[in-house]
């Protein structure tokens, strides 16, 4: 099952919304699908890239974590980093 889509809105350059109204006039669909392949297509590329990354720190007995990457920049509270 599919997540709910979440609305994302943001301003865009000239170039980009003609592209975008040049694509979609050419697959007889809205800018708003375009917009919505062109960035689901390019996470799902960064989280390949990432998995790859991953796999090959581990391959060279390296760790993923970085230095000076603190647990609130995963979205965890600090006080409940350090339970």
């Amino acid at each position: 099952m599919s997540k709910a889509a979440i609305d994302h809105r943001t301003q865009i350059t000239e170039l980009t919304d003609i592209a975008l109204e040049a694509r979609a006039g050419a697959l007889g669909v809205d800018k708003s699908a375009v917009s919505r392949k062109v960035l689901q297509e390019w996470a799902e590329k960064v989280h390949r890239e990432h998995r790859l990354f991953a796999r090959r720190l581990a391959a060279h007995g390296m760790q993923l974590e970085l230095d000076g990457v603190e647990p609130a920049d995963d979205g965890i509270p600090r006080s409940a980093a350090r339970r």
